[in-house]
């Protein structure tokens, strides 16, 4: 198995627990702990938490929050990491698998949408609107993901791997 497949299958899995912890976030109403809206085109306080980048103390009753969200934000710059890991690795296989390819790049753009509706959630004050489309964007990029998964797979099979 190739490290590109591998990478693929920790991208999906990486994102699967990203939008699980989202979820909780916003169960929890949590999603503006780290700071506010702001009128600027970037999220009050990022890539800070409460003036700090230290990790808020989650046995705190009134940083709990501030600690979800502050996970929240590391576990999706991980994913990105990992996506442009993945993205790296796939296009340098020999031969490429096009479909996979293809697919994790749909997942990049997706990812920088994903971005930007996360920044546009904090600073409508968590608009329920708007995270419902941030979710929805989420879940479509974590199945364009899988998509690219299950090609990846195909073409190694195909290829006698």
């Amino acid at each position: 198995m190739s490290a590109g497949k591998y990478l693929v299958y920790a991208t999906i899995v990486s994102t699967f627990v990203l939008i699980v912890w989202g979820a909780y976030l916003t169960a929890g109403n949590w999603g503006g702990d780290c700071g506010g809206g702001a009128s600027t085109a970037v999220s009050a306080d990022w890539p800070y938490c409460n003036g700090s980048l230290a990790i808020p103390n989650p046995y705190s009753p009134g940083s709990y929050g501030a600690f979800v969200e502050y996970i929240h934000r590391t576990l999706s710059v991980l994913v990105g990491i990992i996506l442009i890991a993945t993205v790296v690795a796939v296009s340098r296989m020999k031969p490429r698998p096009s479909g996979a390819y293809r697919a994790l790049l749909v997942s990049g753009v997706l990812l920088i949408i994903q971005i930007g509706l996360g920044n546009i959630v904090v600073n409508s004050d968590l608009n329920a609107v708007v995270t419902a489309l941030h979710l929805a964007n989420a879940t479509a990029l974590w199945g364009v993901m899988v998509v690219a998964g299950v090609l990846i797979r195909a073409e190694e099979q195909r290829s006698g791997h």
